[in-house]
């Protein structure tokens, strides 16, 4: 055989194992990518949030969240006001007007916890990441 048939079979066995790898590259690349856009905040955050909610925001909130001297944060009061706005509307809202009494006084650590709270009482999926900062830009949006 000649040099020629030998080299152009390397190539080409070359060349489909590069496209193999950089296939299964690009699958591992968007299952993480999906992985972390799944969801709004992990289900222990939340159970967190519930916890954090009952000793900042039931007062005036109810436990059930149903309103009492705040309105409703769940149900369609709230998706009213809240639905197709980015999260960090919510978010500011929260850190700059509660709690009624003394605005801002809730560390942001917490305030988050009481957010994925929200988000998961009205039924927002749980994910892999917890909800924070990096969350701020996306749109609250239900998938249908």
């Amino acid at each position: 055989m000649s040099p020629e048939p030998k080299s152009q079979a390397y190539r080409l066995r070359s060349l489909i194992g590069l496209l193999t790898l950089g296939g299964v590259g690009l699958v591992l690349s968007v299952g993480a990518r999906a992985a972390n856009s799944d969801g709004w905040y992990t289900p222990d955050q939340a159970a967190h949030g519930h916890i954090v909610f009952n000793s900042y925001c039931a007062q005036c909130h109810r436990p059930d969240l149903t309103g009492a001297m705040g309105p409703a944060l769940v149900g369609n009061a709230f998706l009213a006001t809240w639905l197709n706005k980015p999260l960090g509307d919510l978010y500011e809202f929260e850190h700059t007007k509660m709690p009624a009494n003394n605005p801002g006084s809730v560390p942001e650590d917490k305030l988050w916890t009481i957010t994925a709270f929200l988000l998961q009482k009205n039924g927002f999926p749980a994910g892999s990441t917890p909800l924070g900062e990096q969350a701020a830009g996306r749109t609250l949006a239900k998938a249908q």
